[in-house]
């Protein structure tokens, strides 16, 4: 299994981080930028990508998340609106969190799809997903494309993991427990 993670600056590295721990080691992770240079999330961590979007087959893909954060900065880049509708058309998986589905909005491919996202309806930003069918739901499937609020990052791990098959039913189990468990929230 082939997971790729769009990375950009400002983008929310815990809404993706979690499909990492979960995904287990024998899949592979691979980190895609619109171009070469490192890329600083939102959070501070300064990541070099594994390949630039030039280099991505769409072939090669299982599995496509798009995280939220500084995604509108991002808005109008043609190669990846080129490669979201690909993968779109060959049905494979794509997951998009908090601010991310702005992308997919403004590549089409939730026209006359349902989706969610944190991106509020009062907000100008919002007339990328004309035609989409927004419902106020935390993580929200349609077909292969699954979309979730921010708040809702654990809930959008467990479902890319169970839709892409990348780990068993007890191991996903395990994880929901370990990142929801009250001990370790009282411990910060």
């Amino acid at each position: 299994m082939n997971l790729y993670v769009l990375i950009y600056d400002g983008y929310a590295h815990f809404e993706a981080d979690l499909i990492g721990w979960m995904k287990g080691r024998s899949d592979k992770l691979v980190t895609v930028s619109l171009g070469g240079q490192e890329i600083h999330s939102a959070e501070g961590f300064i990541m070099k990508p594994h390949v630039t979007i030039d280099e991505v087959d769409a072939n090669d893909v299982d599995a496509f998340i798009v995280p939220g954060g500084d995604s509108p900065s991002i808005l109008g880049n043609e190669k990846l609106q080129e490669l979201l509708k690909k993968l779109d058309e060959k049905n494979i998986l794509i997951g998009a969190i908090c601010y991310g589905p702005l992308l997919l909005g403004e590549s089409g491919i939730l026209k006359e799809r349902k989706f969610t996202t944190t991106v509020t309806s009062d907000l100008e930003l919002f007339n990328t997903f004309e035609g989409g069918k927004f419902v106020d739901e935390g993580v929200v499937v349609d077909g292969h494309i699954v979309t979730a609020k921010g708040e809702d990052y654990v809930d959008f791990a467990l479902t890319v993991c169970r839709l892409a098959q990348v780990s068993n039913e007890n191991n996903l189990n395990y994880w929901a427990n370990f990142f929801r468990s009250k001990e370790l929230v009282n411990q910060g």
